[in-house]
């Protein structure tokens, strides 16, 4: 498993097992019904449609309650007249990638399915195996208004739509989620910067007894780094993600590099090795993978915390008491302008075998409108759950739907009731695109088919050496200089050569 499609499956199946949120927005009463839509008053102005089922595959289990919301959803649909019903199979995450290309080659038919740059969309994509979808999504306003713009734009592979971006968010910003009753209890002020965040957490270290300073799991400390970087959650020089895990791009020297190569985000490796070392990180941190019980445990008082809209919401039953003792730490939060691409990691795509992507096309359409994204999303009203306002609602039931497989729209989606205040602001902050600054490398799907060999022998250098180094168990100038060693041995400037001709080539086509 490539490392993309390692990061994609863990980020989808961390989704997956948190998806008790939604996203932003909305504008809509009684609910969020839109009958005098014109999807939906198309059933009173014409002939009836003969119904054809469309197939589709998904990642994961099922959800609890499912068949009576698929039901609710075929049964809207035929009373819409959209001449479609849906048959939705979910296969194991653990067989989904090879399950999908036995299907293709096999040639079964089926009109709709989960895929990714992580998983197996540049091989369909070059075998000739997926629909453009530039016209049919321009023949269709509802989804086309309900994904903004620049999600369209910057998520296109060589100038085309070849799957429809699933997504919430525009952007990312790293932070932590602290135990504010504890920063009140040593008379801190509100963190702002690195220097209040390293009072506070030695501050724990030094006088809790029973609480330790901070938890994350291992597998993810690969984002500490820009989370303690003094330049974190700003667009300056060299701090840019490009998809492509332990590499970076440098906007001053318009030059691909290794993110521990970095000198804007020097100063977290460091920092995270003094932290390891103090005891500030916990020396177990490259096998813990209970971060998240043992803060709700109370047994730490940070742990990692994005602005997805799902971090955040993994604790909100810690506040269930009625009080305020969780609250978000952003660094630079105040400055916050950072880089994105706008990329998105899932795409709902449409194999070139089958035989009704036009109406495929219309349901994803006729899921772009609130009263019908909100049947399949959240579930029955009433039953799964209910409205809050114009743009939240309440859980009623343990239905939850995968919205990143196929009705993720950053204008539809609604927060949780049970979010709390900081989480949902920085989730608003995060879905507008006004508060990202557009990434040069835009547009940049890295393909790794010319370099695979190479690309291959590199991958394990991630979990050997990247991640210690990350966590702190590997020392700052240690672990750099064991990666660029191993880098050189193993060809790892033939990818660094080939990420920049693919980057190259994108910026100069702009």
């Amino acid at each position: 498993m490539s490392l993309k499609k390692w990061f994609g499956a863990t980020t989808a199946l961390v989704l997956a097992s948190s998806l008790m949120l939604a996203g932003c927005g909305g504008n809509s009463e009684n609910g969020g019904k839109e009958e005098n839509s014109p999807s939906n008053s198309n059933s009173a102005t014409s002939a009836p449609k003969a119904t054809v089922t469309l197939k589709a595959y998904f990642p994961g289990d099922k959800p609890t309650g499912f068949d009576d919301v698929l039901q609710a959803v075929n049964d809207k649909l035929k009373a819409d007249n959209v001449g479609a019903a849906l048959n939705i199979n979910f296969l194991p995450w653990s067989d989904y990638g090879n399950a999908l290309s036995v299907k293709m080659s096999a040639g079964e038919e089926f009109d709709m399915y989960l895929d990714a740059p992580w998983l197996s969309m540049n091989q369909m994509i070059a075998s000739n195996s997926l629909k453009e979808l530039d016209v049919m999504v321009a023949e269709r306003p509802e989804l086309k208004a309900s994904i903004p713009g620049e999600m369209w734009e910057y998520n296109k592979f060589d100038g085309k739509i070849m799957g429809i971006p699933l997504g919430t968010t525009q952007g990312q910003l790293y932070g932590m989620l602290i135990r504010k009753d504890l920063r009140e209890k040593y008379g801190l002020p509100e963190l702002k910067t690195l220097d209040d965040l390293e009072k506070f957490l030695y501050a724990v270290k030094e006088n809790e007894k029973d609480v330790k300073p901070f938890v994350i799991n291992g597998i993810k400390a690969d984002k500490l780094p820009f989370i303690l970087s003094e330049s974190a959650n700003q667009a300056l020089d060299e701090v840019l993600e490009i998809g492509v895990n332990m590499f970076a791009y440098s906007t001053k020297d318009k030059k691909v590099v290794g993110q521990w190569a970095s000198p804007m985000i020097a100063d977290a490796y460091e920092r995270v090795t003094k932290y390891y070392k103090d005891g500030i990180l916990s020396k177990n941190i490259a096998q813990e993978q209970n971060a998240e019980t043992l803060f709700k445990q109370g047994k730490y008082a940070a742990t990692y915390y994005s602005t997805d809209g799902v971090e955040g919401l993994k604790y909100s039953e810690m506040l269930q008491d009625g009080s305020d003792k969780l609250e978000v730490f952003v660094p630079n939060g105040d400055q916050a302008k950072p880089y994105t691409a706008f990329q998105q990691w899932n795409f709902l795509c449409f194999p070139t075998s089958s035989k009704n992507a036009d109406l495929a096309l219309d349901v994803a359409n006729w899921l772009s409108i609130k009263e019908n994204h909100d049947l399949m999303e959240y579930g029955i009203q009433g039953k799964d759950w209910e409205p809050v306002g114009e743009s939240s609602y309440k859980i009623l039931s343990s239905y939850t739907f995968p919205g990143y497989v196929l009705t993720w729209r950053p204008t539809l989606t609604r927060t949780a009731d049970t979010m709390m205040a900081d989480d949902k602001k920085w989730f608003d902050f995060s879905t507008n695109p006004a508060n990202f600054t557009l990434s040069p490398t835009s547009g940049f799907n890295f393909n790794a088919e010319k370099v695979k060999t190479e690309y291959a022998k590199i991958t394990p250098l991630h979990d050997s050496i990247f991640l210690p180094l990350s966590q702190g168990v590997l020392p700052a100038d240690q672990g750099k200089t064991m990666l660029e060693e191993k880098m050189a041995s193993l060809g790892g400037q033939k990818v660094i050569d080939e990420i920049q001709a693919q980057i190259d080539a994108v910026i100069s086509g702009k």
